[in-house]
C-alpha cells in the first residue's frame, strides 16, 4: 500500500479545483492500494507526516510548502500536482527549489507540462487530465421549465452557452461579439464579473443574458438544457467546464489553445477555432453548419458525451493517478 499525505488543506468547495481532483481521484482508487491522508493545519501535518512516514508528500508548488520538503524524512518524497501554467513570479526563488525538489510532477495537461519542463528540463513529468463526474453532468438534467422560472431564461431559441469568470483570459468580449451577430439562437453567459467590465454594450443585445452566478446543481441543469458550449478562453491548462459541459451532451466550440486542444477531437466530439482575426467568423461558421444540421449536431453531441464516458471519467483519470505512483515507487 502506498501512503500519500496532502500538503494542501481541504478547503471544501465545490469550486476549489484542486479538492474536486483530490476527491474524485483517490476515492476510486481503492484505500488497500493508496491511501491518500488529508488534514488542516500546519503542525498537524508536520505531526502526520513523521507518525506516518508516507511514501508521498503531495503538493500543488505553493510556496509554503517549502517548510515540509525541508522538514520531511529523507524517505519521504515530494510530488507536485501542477494545474496551472509555469511562468517566473516574484517568489520564483522558492518556486524553483520546489520544483527542484521534487520527484516527479503530475501536470493536469501536456500544455501545462511543456512549461515546467521548458524551465526543469530534466524533471520527470506526467500528464493527468481532469475528470468529470458522468453522473451530476449528464443531459437527463435537463428542465427548461425550471431554469425560465427561476433565472427568466428565453428557450424560444437554441441556447448557446459560456460557464466562467470574466476574465480578460478567458474572452468573454468573442462571445458577447458572436451573441451580436448571430440571432437565432440565444446566448447565456454565466459568470461573475472582473476588473474589465465587458458587459458595459450588451444592453442592446436582444438573444443575449448575464447570469452572475449559479450554484453547482443549477449549472449541470443548465448545461443538460443547452445546446453549444462556446468557449474562447485561452491559456486554459485543462478547464472542468470543457468536459462537464461534454458530458452533459453539450457540443463544445473551443479555442484552439492548450489544454483545451487535448480535451477533444477536433471536428469529431467538439470543434477548435484558431485564434486570431478570423476566429469570430470561424466560430461563425461553426454555428451555422450545426444549427442547419440536426443529425450532425445529435452524432456531435453524443461523441462528446461517449468520450467522458469512455476517457474523461474519474475512474479513468484514478488509473492514470495509481499507475504513476506505483511506477514511481
Amino acid at each position: 500500500m502506498i501512503i500519500i499525505l496532502s500538503l494542501k488543506s481541504p478547503s471544501g468547495k465545490a469550486t476549489d479545483a484542486v479538492d474536486t481532483v483530490n476527491k474524485n481521484v483517490f476515492k476510486k482508487i481503492d484505500i488497500n492500494d493508496v491511501n491518500f491522508v488529508e488534514t488542516k493545519g500546519f503542525f498537524n501535518k508536520i505531526i502526520l507526516m513523521y507518525k506516518l512516514k508516507p511514501d508521498f508528500l503531495l503538493g500543488i508548488g505553493n510556496i509554503e510548502e517549502i517548510f515540509f520538503v525541508l522538514l520531511k524524512p529523507i524517505s519521504v518524497r515530494y510530488v507536485i500536482v501542477w494545474h496551472t501554467l509555469l511562468k517566473k513570479t516574484k517568489t520564483w526563488l522558492i518556486r524553483k527549489f520546489l520544483f527542484n525538489s521534487v520527484e516527479f510532477v503530475i501536470a493536469v495537461s501536456y500544455c501545462a507540462g511543456t512549461t515546467i519542463k521548458n524551465l526543469f528540463p530534466n524533471i520527470k513529468v506526467f500528464t493527468a487530465l481532469n475528470g468529470v463526474d458522468t453522473d451530476f453532468f449528464n443531459e437527463n438534467k435537463k428542465n427548461k421549465d425550471y431554469l425560465s422560472k427561476k433565472y427568466s431564461i428565453s428557450f424560444d431559441k437554441p441556447i448557446v452557452l459560456f460557464v466562467g469568470a470574466l476574465f480578460k483570459r478567458k474572452r468573454p468580449d468573442i462571445f458577447i461579439s458572436i451573441a451580436r451577430k448571430f440571432d437565432n439562437a440565444n446566448f447565456i453567459l454565466i459568470g461573475r464579473k472582473d476588473k474589465e467590465n465587458f458587459l458595459s454594450d450588451t444592453k442592446n443585445i436582444p438573444n443575449f443574458k448575464w447570469i452572475p452566478f449559479m450554484d453547482r446543481n443549477d449549472i449541470a441543469t443548465m448545461m443538460a438544457s443547452s445546446d453549444i458550449f462556446l468557449f474562447p478562453s485561452i491559456n486554459e491548462p485543462c478547464a472542468a467546464v470543457i468536459p462537464e459541459a461534454m458530458s452533459s451532451g453539450l457540443i463544445v466550440l473551443l479555442s484552439k489553445s492548450c489544454g483545451n486542444r487535448e480535451l477533444i477531437d477536433d471536428g469529431k466530439n467538439g470543434f477548435l477555432v484558431d485564434v486570431g482575426d478570423n476566429e469570430v467568423i470561424d466560430f461563425l461558421d461553426h454555428l451555422k453548419n450545426l444549427f442547419n444540421d440536426d443529425n450532425f449536431r445529435k452524432n456531435i453531441s453524443q461523441n462528446a458525451r461517449k468520450k467522458c464516458e469512455d476517457q474523461l471519467n474519474w475512474l479513468a483519470v484514478s488509473s492514470v493517478y495509481k499507475k504513476i505512483f506505483y511506477e514511481n515507487l
